[in-house]
């Protein structure tokens, strides 16, 4: 029933968004109509000229190509505008579907974004949208095409001889059974090799992205093999597809055949015993080569709109699914105050955080402290609107983190994650991100100076040889893993925010930088609130409050030196790193 109400909602959707272009669409029929017109005249003209030419022995050649080649020419003209028109239709709705599916994913959490895989919404943003622009760029003219000419044909035949026109079109009711019984697993086969080309494009990137590590390890045997299995079981799944079509194009022929030779055996016998004239006889075959024609262009077209409707189920997924971070209408000026009360966060029915509680203080340093998967990314994520919590309350100087406006929010929020994000592009665009389109050139470059400062990047931009201009590769190849992550600072910084994440910042900077760089940091941007994601404590000793997070749930909180006290378990962290410093 559900999936029932799912194909219902998805059809429904479709049609909205063809309609939603209904007047180009309506303009791309008629423009069809017009060209297809020449078409259904033409070999009715030719039977009357052979007709007339039986009876005369004479033809006016010059009237003939007139009539024909203006015909032709007619049909030209209508033809080079609706391709055009249609390839711009095509055009908008990939854009509008693309657009769509890029708000949709935005406003979800991490966790929804992870749970699809990146490889999937590849595939659904390219091969999926391709199918339904295909299908609009060419499909929906096509078949009302081949729908017209079908009728018209139909039509035609039956005009010239009803009652041999009823004895050929006995063919269309078997054709369309054939059709039923084959679409349905073509339909399946469509969604497999979806599915499949997903698998090929996560292969394809992480062999892109672990290619020195592939190398070194001298892996390229297991990663060619597990490429080639893929390849393999898409190569399998379209000629499963072709196999279909195998079948269905040699019986529609058959059954096309059979008829022709129907129509040259009794058509025959009526033009001989002078009950239908030799132009008649030839229009009637011209009509049937246009009745036969449609058919094949419908089961081509067929096949398209299966596999439209398959990707657009795909797209609906995306665009049509809850919205887990809604936005809120509160637009506050941050003071960095933090709070969480009883908040829980649940994976597939595993407690990753448990009943938090704590109180952070605007204009404070603030770590959070614990070992490897003690779930301070996932705070972290939480607090930054990443993923939303599975119960509890978040609040920000006193409100619901719900209900701040997003962009108020981010506006005022430096984020530095632990994985660095570096874009393809100059390190001043890196930096100015966010703020690339700043309208005040004198407040944006006086951001980026105190971003560049803080972040300790000055000795790294004087050492490039265009500077800020310089072009940063891909991932940031070219630089090391602090200063990536400086330049992800700097990004952060760049904003002026009041509230400052770090998530594990000192894991590729050393204690030195770090320290000139919190010294800047206060000193540039004063009153700011500064919370860090660590596993080393020396460098949060004189942090004013330390959070000790154990297996999903806060375990002890306060100053170094409380917590050398009261807590056994930071104790133990603290000496265990001491000894293994020494």
């Amino acid at each position: 029933m559900d999936k029932k109400k799912d194909l219902k909602s998805i059809n429904s959707t479709f049609l909205k968004l063809i309609l939603k272009h209904r007047n180009q669409i309506i303009l791309l029929l008629i423009l069809a109509l017009l060209a297809n017109i020449s078409g259904l005249i033409i070999p009715r003209l030719l039977g009357n000229y052979i007709d007339y030419y039986n009876q005369t022995k004479t033809i006016d050649w010059s009237n003939i190509l007139l009539v024909l080649g203006g015909l032709s020419a007619f049909a030209l003209v209508f033809t080079v505008i609706q391709s055009a028109l249609s390839s711009f239709v095509a055009e908008k709705v990939g854009t509008e579907l693309r657009q769509s599916l890029s708000e949709s994913i935005s406003k979800q959490t991490n966790l929804y974004v992870v749970n699809q895989t990146p490889s999937k919404l590849l595939t659904i943003f390219t091969s999926d949208v391709d199918a339904v622009k295909n299908i609009v760029s060419q499909g929906i003219v096509t078949a009302f095409s081949a729908i017209l000419i079908l009728f018209g044909s139909t039509f035609a035949l039956i005009q010239i001889k009803w009652d041999l026109a009823l004895m050929v079109l006995i063919i269309i009711p078997l054709i369309v059974l054939v059709f039923s019984q084959i679409f349905g697993r073509i339909g399946s086969q469509f969604r497999l090799a979806q599915q499949n080309l997903e698998k090929i494009n996560r292969i394809i990137n992480e062999s892109i992205v672990a290619a020195s590590l592939i190398r070194v390890l001298n892996s390229q045997k297991s990663e060619i093999k597990k490429f080639n299995h893929v390849n393999q079981a898409s190569k399998d799944i379209n000629l499963g597809i072709v196999k279909l079509f195998s079948t269905l194009i040699p019986i529609i022929t058959l059954l096309s055949n059979i008829a022709t030779l129907f129509i040259l055996y009794y058509g025959g016998k009526l033009v001989i015993q002078n009950e239908l004239s030799l132009g008649q006889f030839s229009a009637f075959l011209s009509y049937l080569s246009l009745l036969i024609t449609p058919i094949f262009l419908l089961s081509f077209i067929s096949t398209g709109f299966t596999r439209a409707l398959i990707s657009f189920g795909r797209i609906y997924e995306i665009t049509s699914a809850e919205i887990q971070t809604p936005n809120g209408n509160l637009k506050l000026d941050i003071k960095g105050g933090v709070e969480f009360k009883n908040v829980n966060l649940e994976f597939d029915g595993r407690k990753v955080l448990n009943n938090l509680n704590f109180n952070i203080k605007a204009g404070t340093k603030t770590a959070l402290l614990g070992p490897t998967a003690a779930g301070k990314t996932q705070i972290f994520n939480i607090l930054s609107g990443l993923n939303k919590a599975s119960s509890g309350e978040i609040f920000i100087d006193g409100h619901k983190i719900q209900d701040i406006d997003s962009n108020s929010f981010y506006n005022q929020v430096g984020l530095v994650f632990q994985d660095s994000i570096i874009f393809n592009t100059t390190l001043r665009e890196n930096i100015l991100f966010k703020n690339i389109e700043e309208s005040d050139p004198e407040t944006l470059e006086i951001k980026l100076k105190n971003a560049i400062y803080t972040a300790a990047l000055d000795d790294l931009i004087s050492s490039l040889p265009d500077g800020l201009d310089t072009i940063i590769s891909e991932r940031g190849a070219n630089l090391s893993g602090g200063q990536k992550q400086r330049l992800m600072l700097a990004r952060a910084l760049a904003l002026n925010p009041k509230l400052l994440l770090l998530d594990d910042f000192t894991a590729r900077v050393d204690i030195s930088t770090e320290k000139l760089i919190l010294e800047r940091l206060f000193e540039t941007y004063p009153g700011i609130t500064l919370i860090s994601i660590t596993q080393k404590i020396e460098p949060i000793k004189g942090y004013d409050q330390i959070l000790l997070v154990m297996e999903s749930e806060l375990l002890a909180h306060g100053t170094h030196e409380e917590l050398i006290n009261k807590s056994l378990e930071y104790r133990q962290i603290w000496e265990s790193q001491q000894s293994s410093e020494n």
